[in-house]
């Protein structure tokens, strides 16, 4: 889209700058979004390929193998001919040491007597 600079036109109407639309690209814009739509709207439609026997096991009826479930959870370990959770180890060996940092106190002001904003003077 070309952007047109702002302009004054004869009659001294003041015109600001801003985008337009290239000749036919209205329509062009149209054609691209009915072709997507069509597009969108038949991959989503139910259509099957191939010709076999339906079971759904393998490459008998034009489809992928589907993958089969080989594990089962929560896992567990057995111990002693029970079951039992795994455990989390430790990472480190070491103490791991971290330095303190000393902090001051911060004086904290406070106002012990009353403020009387009618007699400062700045109209309040």
């Amino acid at each position: 889209m070309p952007y047109i600079q702002p302009y004054t036109k004869a009659d001294g109407t003041y015109v600001r700058g801003h985008y337009r639309w290239a000749a036919g690209a209205r329509n062009e814009m149209a054609i691209l979004a009915v072709a997507v739509v069509a597009i969108v709207g038949i991959g989503n439609g139910n259509i099957s390929t191939g010709t076999g026997t339906g079971t759904g096991t393998g490459t008998d009826n034009g489809q992928a193998p589907k993958p089969q479930k080989t594990a089962t959870y929560p896992t567990t370990f057995a111990d002693n001919g029970r079951a039992v959770k795994p455990r989390p180890q430790k990472s480190v060996t070491y103490p791991i040491r971290f330095p303190k940092v000393e902090r001051k106190p911060v004086s904290r002001r406070s106002v012990s007597y009353p403020i009387r904003f009618e007699t400062s003077g700045n109209g309040r």
